[in-house]
Order: structure tokens, then sequence, then C-alpha cells
């Protein structure tokens, strides 16, 4: 938090771009939140930017994201950009002096990761990655009910996250050098549940990665997680395999399971947990 900005004022926000995931979820949360104001977004596309900003009324289209960088009514900003863009916005916007939530994947490769880190330091801003499946109430409960013992020792977690991208060949995803792969784009998300149950990072790793002739990225990854102390993470994910998504948490004393982990929307989640013969 700025030193001149006391913690009860609204958090003034800016956007990176006008890409699916801002327009359609975080920047509608946002403008209804009460503790946040919607003050621009910028888009290379001007016309883009006005058409998105017109929905919120007080809210500025800028022309660039430098522009918004150098908006001194700024002081957090959302970055939705492709994957192989989050490292340089993210710092540029840290040396900006703004806060920054950006999205997954926050950096490609662990060394992105660290000079995000020491841009965040450096400027003494906060920088977070967009895991929102994180904050949801039936993940938060469902952690809950592991920090309680509910279905004892945790010893395995299952997830996966797939959808087909065949329909759709010239999909952002599917280019190298904007950071595409299933793993970055969706695989990250029961890599992420996995280190939230185990409470840190695999000690070992096995997988195997799917690249189709032709193709800049790998399709479908597989992967084995050891956590040590026979605690293991089996998860998969593909652009190629009809859409479904999952995880299971299985303990010594039984399992939850948890049908729409990752995109549960504002709908009623249902979170199962079953414990020898009661199923709740």
């Amino acid at each position: 938090m700025s030193e001149n900005i006391q913690a009860s004022d609204p958090i003034r926000w800016g956007v990176l771009s006008t890409a699916k995931i801002g327009v359609g979820a975080v920047i509608p949360a946002i403008a209804e939140a009460n503790n946040a104001t919607l003050v621009a977004i910028a888009s290379r596309d001007r016309e883009r930017a006005e058409t998105v900003a017109g929905a919120y009324p007080g809210t500025r289209a800028l022309e660039s994201y430098d522009a918004l960088l150098a908006d001194d009514a700024i002081e957090a900003v959302y970055i939705p950009l492709p994957n192989g863009m989050h490292v340089e916005w993210t710092i540029r916007a840290l040396e900006a002096g703004k806060h920054v939530l950006c999205e997954k994947p926050l950096g490609i490769t662990a060394e992105e990761v660290r000079r995000i880190q020491a841009a965040s330091k450096k400027a003494n801003r906060w920088v977070m990655e967009a895991f929102m499946y994180r904050f949801h109430p039936q993940i938060r409960w469902a952690l809950e009910q592991l920090a309680a013992g509910r279905i004892g020792g945790v010893r395995m977690v299952r997830s996966s996250f797939v959808f087909d991208l065949h329909s759709r060949p010239n999909d952002i995803r599917l280019v190298g050098a904007l950071g595409g792969g299933s793993m970055m784009d969706v695989g990250c998300y029961p890599l992420n549940l996995c280190r939230a149950v185990f409470g840190g990072p695999p000690r070992e790793i096995a997988a195997r990665v799917v690249v189709p002739t032709g193709s800049e990225v790998e399709l479908t990854t597989a992967a084995v997680l050891d956590f040590g102390e026979g605690r293991l993470g089996v998860i998969d994910a593909s652009f190629s395999l009809p859409r479904a998504f999952f995880a299971e948490i299985v303990g010594e004393h039984g399992r939850i399971t948890l049908p729409t982990p990752y995109t549960p929307g504002r709908a009623a989640s249902v979170v199962r947990v079953e414990i020898g013969d009661e199923t709740v």
C-alpha cells in the first residue's frame, strides 16, 4: 500500500489490454468491489479500449500500456496479457510504482520469476499471481477440512484440466513465443492445487509431454509429483482432449472431490466428502 493512501481507501486500478479473461471476469469484479475503483483500461486498439471502458462510467480509455503506467491516478495494475509478455510488463509496472496482479503463469521460467521478485522488492510494491480459484469459498472450505484432519493425512491429489483446441488453430495458446502450451495455460492449476494441499513444492517430478509434428508447444502433459513421505500428486493437462476438469484429494480416512475446482463461477459448487460409508 502506498504510504499516502489509507488502508480503507478503494484501490485505484488500471488494466493492461482488453483480453477475454479481463473483460469477462476481472474488470466486472473490480467495478463491483467496494474496495476498488476502475480508473482506466489500456489497449493498442483505442476503439476497443473505448468500447470496454464505456461500460463503466468514469473509466478512461488509454491508447497504450505506457500511458497507463505513467498515470499517477493508478495505484495497481491488472495484467492479462499473453504469457510471454508477463515478465516484461510486470517489471515495468513495478518500476512505475504500481502494485501488480498478473495472470498466471507469473513467468515462463524460474529465472523470470526471480527477476520479478527482485523488482518487487526494489520498488517496494506488491505483486501477485492471479490464481483466482484459491479464493473461491469451495477451495477455502476444502483446505479448511484438510487442516482440521477430516479425511486424515493427505496421501494423494489427482487433478485434470483439459479442453480441445483443434477448432482454434490460431489461438495464442499454441504460439511458442508467447509462452503457450497446455502446462502453462491450464496445467498450472492442478500443480498449484497440489502445492496448496501439501504446503510446498514437490521434491521430484516425472513427466511426459506430447508435441505433435508441426506444433510449437506441447499439447498434452502428464506428471507425477513426489512430495515426500509417500505423498503424491498425479496431474494432467491437454489442448487435444474433450473438455474436463476435476480434483480429488485422498486422505488416510477418506476423500474430497471437487467437480469444478478451477472455474466454479458464481453458481453453487458441490464438494463431496466421502469417509467410509458416509458421503456428504
